[in-house]
């Protein structure tokens, strides 16, 4: 029978036993090669662009970051809330000391909580211009502030960290007297009637319950005389009142904070007993 001779580009035939292996081609063995780098830089461009897809995907947050929420030293991004602009043009002082806001010359009153209190002096001063981010009263002409930036490019952002006020009977000192015309009615952050700002910047403060008690005499252009004990210092003054009336001699007394109202007095038939106590 007849042999078929191999070209170089076939495959070999296979050596007869005890000969050894086959040996392949020099042109065979360069197709094998080359189809090997194909295969090689074929799975390497199909696994490089899963590598790189991958790296977006951890970095949206930072990626989605305003610059306002890159600088900002508080928990929250407040970049959300509306920007309210104006000229202070006094401070709200507290009886304990500090202050709890500041009126703008617009007549609006802007609340700050007690943490950032802490940090206005030297901040800001009476007569600056100041951004304020919150949110605003519906009806009433209240700011309660979560950010307050001064013209000097310093912020006062709220970290929202409770801190405990005085309560009035922490307060030493003999009573202050403050007497004039009311400028406005002051209210808190929660919208409460809660005192009157005088036309000479002092501030008169009662409890909700009793300054709705004795709402007329807190009206703008009433004359109010009150007597409490309070602070004065740099920031202004202001009292607890303890009596307050038109004039001197038409005080009425006013309980201090949100106490209850007193009961009978010691000694008196009612001392002993609690109310409702009969009912069970």
């Amino acid at each position: 029978m007849a042999e078929y001779a191999y070209e170089s580009h076939a495959l070999p035939r296979s050596a007869p036993v005890g000969q050894g292996a086959p040996v392949l081609s020099g042109c065979f063995m360069r197709s094998l090669l080359s189809l090997s780098g194909l295969i090689l830089a074929s799975s390497v461009a199909v696994a490089a662009p899963a590598h790189k897809e991958a790296s977006p995907h951890g970095t949206t947050f930072a990626s989605r970051q305003t610059a306002t929420e890159k600088q900002a030293t508080g928990v929250y991004d407040l970049s959300v809330l509306p920007v309210f602009t104006g000229s202070v043009v006094q401070f709200l002082p507290a009886p304990h000391g500090g202050i709890v806001g500041f009126v703008l010359d617009d007549g609006t009153q802007v609340f700050v909580s007690p943490e950032q209190a802490h940090t206005f002096a030297g901040l800001i001063k009476v007569g600056d211009k100041v951004d304020i981010r919150g949110i605003k009263g519906q009806v009433l002409p209240i700011i309660r502030a979560f950010s307050v930036a001064s013209p000097r490019g310093r912020t006062v952002q709220d970290s929202f960290i409770e801190m405990p006020l005085h309560s009035p009977e922490m307060i030493a000192g003999p009573d202050l007297v403050l007497h004039g015309e009311v400028w406005m009615p002051l209210y808190d952050a929660g919208g409460h009637l809660t005192g009157a700002v005088l036309k000479d910047h002092s501030v008169i403060y009662l409890s909700p319950r009793e300054a709705a008690r004795v709402s007329g005499l807190l009206k703008a252009g009433q004359t109010l005389y009150a007597v409490g004990g309070g602070s004065s210092g740099d920031l202004g003054i202001a009292i607890d009142a303890r009596e307050i009336g038109p004039a001197a001699d038409k005080l009425i007394g006013i309980a201090v904070g949100n106490v209850p109202p007193p009961g009978p007095a010691p000694g008196s038939p009612g001392y002993d007993l609690i109310p409702g106590a009969d009912e069970h």
